[in-house]
């Protein structure tokens, strides 16, 4: 999973700067919120129940052409079961995006990459004695794949829907073979920041 995870950083750092080159091109801003469903697999003897919690935070971005990144900070709930992990996440996103509706209509699909801090742990699990949450990892690093489809409205706000699953490119804790899959649904309310005339 490592060499995985280097391979899609180094793919971000290439292509993020090919498209901010692209011009002209526009900066938003948005914030996040809804609900995360989480559960924990790994060699570790199974997968957990899933649980449900919350996520919120704020989004930069910047389109040009048909390509937008974004850089994003998250506060995201995880775990499984009664284990309830909280980080703060930093997800680095490139994507491509369909314009419909005589502009009214975006969606974009995006991948990258994002590195989280964990904040706070909670269990009623033990192994061995010990409470899990003795053996959390302090990061996290992760593979973000999403979906978000919005409409913009004539005052350039927008309001949309994003979809997102990570894939654990780390465990969540540092003895036990076991990670976070994390899904997050969450709604957008945004703004255009500005134009640039291009390079």
């Amino acid at each position: 999973m490592l060499r995985i995870g280097r391979a899609v950083i180094v793919a971000t750092l290439l292509v993020a700067p090919a498209a901010w080159a692209q011009g002209p091109g526009s900066t938003f801003g948005a914030i996040v919120g809804g609900a995360s469903l989480s559960d924990i697999g790994g060699d570790y003897g199974g997968t957990t129940g899933s649980r449900w919690g919350g996520t919120a935070g704020l989004l930069l971005g910047y389109n040009a052409w048909r390509t937008s990144v974004t850089l994003e900070g998250d506060w995201v709930q995880k775990g499984g079961d009664d284990t309830r992990l909280d980080y703060i996440e930093f997800p680095l996103t490139i994507g491509a995006i369909a314009v419909t509706g005589g502009g009214a209509m975006r969606a974009r699909i995006y991948s990258g990459i994002s590195f989280g801090f964990k904040v706070s742990c909670s269990s009623d699990f033990n192994v061995s004695g010990l409470n899990v949450c003795d053996d959390a990892s302090g990061t996290e690093w992760g593979w973000p794949f999403g979906l978000q489809l919005a409409k913009v409205n004539e005052n350039n706000s927008f309001v949309g829907l994003d979809v997102k699953y990570t894939v654990a490119l780390s465990d969540a804790f540092d003895a036990i073979d076991a990670y976070n899959r994390p899904w997050q649904f969450r709604l957008m309310f945004g703004k255009l920041l500005g134009t640039s005339a291009g390079y």
